[in-house]
């Protein structure tokens, strides 16, 4: 199983904290994205690293197979420096106290003098008349390596790409007087001379591109008033943002369309989604319930990707929760089910119906100083009741919608009278898991899935956990789990009326919350915002 997703998340916080570098996403002075110099920073490290350890294993094998190679002052000097200058770069790089950027305007001096020091290797006599050349200079290498690596501005790449290939005659002009040597003949000169400047020359297109890429990155990822920060989920039509108002910098959760998945439905059905994306928005705009996820903020990207903003969460959803510590007691599933049907009570007020309710769309999070904080997520389904003679699916024809492990029967079925109890009927579905850890039914493909909760009879979660299930609340479960809606508590509120008056149950309390959270998940920073699941990715 792929590791969970608050676990990476709080290692990635802790990173955060010991490495002051500018956040992801948000544009540097270098006019990149702050990721993309992150990135170019560590590489420069790397860099330094390697100059460090090749200059004296360069040296010393010259000495042994090529004495005559490095005879003189200048190649021990220089092993000595590249292996100096190698190691202050990769310390600067790594230890972070130094504005990313300046690191970045440093690197550029350290290519000029590693390029200089390696024109003095090169330039040191004797020239023998019948010696062309001693190979390629090392610094067409070095040059091209360094612009392809360690993207900067434009101006300063090609400047220091330029000054680098100008250390080559420099380099042989101090090695001369260093030796009291004459200068190699003018056709010596000319190849030793010429390759530098050509990989200067290769480096200036090169480095315009790479810097093209990162401001377009940049532009991207700009979308209003907000910045794109990282990515933290995905699914197979949504994409999950960490983001944050340029002028607030209040940190938000950003959800988007792909544009790939619009191109692969192509033509009207793009426009379905489209529109069944923006319907998630607003009908999650529409609801006041603090335990639906907030909408701040919707709109479209330059590209025509439709997004909106929600609130960033800290916790983990009733999956993962259950996947990670296994089913919970008795008492936290009430708590947990009554604030979801909290939820769900306002929406079926007005008039609408969630329709893909499961573990994954509930979130259980830190909430200022409350814990088990519930926030029902993903409203990519809604639907307004069938009473509503103007409203239509949002879907395929001939297709059903919503995730075939916690699908009410009459949805299966592709009833159209479909209302609230229908969420009602996952609700206990997600009751069950939570109780459990297992599903109501466990089938070998979707449709198999589908047609269980159609035509089988759940067997009662206490028979499948050694956990205790008191009976009222397990009466409660098996309630929501009636194949005919009429059956089923009719309204959230009388849900939550029947949870309540589960008085054998040993509650839950906001005490033993915060003991749990403290025990389990004592670290902040945890972020999932919205479920990243792309409304009807699993269909049947």
């Amino acid at each position: 199983m792929a590791e969970p997703m608050e676990e990476r998340l709080v290692e990635h916080q802790e990173v955060r904290r010991r490495t002051p570098t500018p956040a992801p996403g948000v544009t540097s002075t270098y006019g990149l994205p702050g990721e993309v110099v992150d990135t170019a920073v560590r590489r420069l490290g790397f860099l330094g690293l390697i100059i460090a350890l090749m200059g004296p294993s360069v040296y010393w094998v010259e000495y042994f197979i090529q004495p005559e190679r490095v005879k003189g002052p200048i190649p021990p000097a220089v092993a000595g420096l590249l292996f100096v200058v190698g190691c202050a770069v990769c310390i600067l790089a790594w230890s972070r106290k130094v504005r990313p950027e300046l690191v970045l305007d440093l690197g550029l001096v350290f290519q000029v003098i590693v390029a200089f020091l390696v024109a003095l290797t090169e330039g040191t006599p004797p020239w023998p008349p019948d010696q062309m050349i001693r190979g390629i200079s090392w610094n067409c290498l070095w040059i091209s390596m360094y612009v392809v690596t360690i993207p900067g501005t434009y101006g300063k790449s090609v400047l220091a790409a330029i000054t680098a290939a100008c250390m080559a005659p420099f380099g042989l002009l101090v090695a001369s007087v260093v030796n009291h040597a004459d200068i190699p003949a003018p056709k010596q000169l000319l190849l030793l001379l010429l390759p530098p400047f050509v990989a200067a020359a290769w480096a200036i297109p090169v480095a315009r591109h790479f810097y093209r890429l990162g401001t377009q990155v940049s532009r991207a990822r700009a979308m209003g008033s907000y910045e794109l920060l990282e990515r933290i989920g995905t699914g197979g039509m949504g994409e999950v943002w960490r983001a944050r108002h340029r002028m607030l910098t209040r940190v938000s959760a950003i959800k988007l369309i792909r544009p790939e998945a619009l191109l692969e439905k192509g033509g009207e059905n793009a426009q379905v989604l489209l529109r069944r994306f923006e319907r998630e928005a607003r009908a999650t705009a529409a609801l006041r319930s603090p335990h639906t996820v907030a909408l701040y903020d919707y709109g479209t990207t330059e590209e025509g990707s439709f997004y909106y903003v929600m609130e960033l969460l800290d916790g983990l959803d009733l999956e993962t929760l259950v996947q990670r510590f296994g089913p919970l007691p008795a008492g936290r599933v009430i708590y947990l089910l009554s604030q979801a049907a909290r939820s769900l009570a306002e929406a079926h007020q007005n008039g609408l119906v969630h329709r893909d309710i499961k573990p994954r769309n509930i979130f259980a999070c830190r909430m200022g100083t409350e814990h088990d904080f519930i926030k029902v997520l993903d409203f990519g389904l809604v639907k307004l009741s069938a009473t509503d003679k103007t409203q239509t699916y949002l879907t395929r024809e001939g297709v059903t919608t919503g995730t075939p492990a916690y699908m009410a029967p009459e949805i299966a079925m592709g009833r159209p009278d479909i209302d609230g109890r229908a969420d009602l009927y996952s609700l206990g579905c997600v009751g069950y898991w939570l109780l459990t850890g297992q599903l109501v039914f466990e089938a070998e493909s979707a449709m198999a899935m589908v047609m269980a909760h159609v035509q089988k009879q759940p067997v009662p979660p206490s028979q499948r956990t050694e956990i205790e299930v008191p009976g009222p609340l397990e009466g409660v479960i098996l309630r929501c789990l009636e194949k005919d809606p009429a059956r089923r508590p009719q309204t959230a509120r009388k849900l939550l009326d029947l949870l309540a008056e589960c008085d054998a149950v040993e509650p839950w309390t906001q005490k033993e919350a915060e003991r749990w959270w403290r025990a389990h998940a004592p670290q902040e920073g945890v972020y999932r915002a919205a479920s990243a699941e792309g409304a009807g990715d699993e269909t049947v």
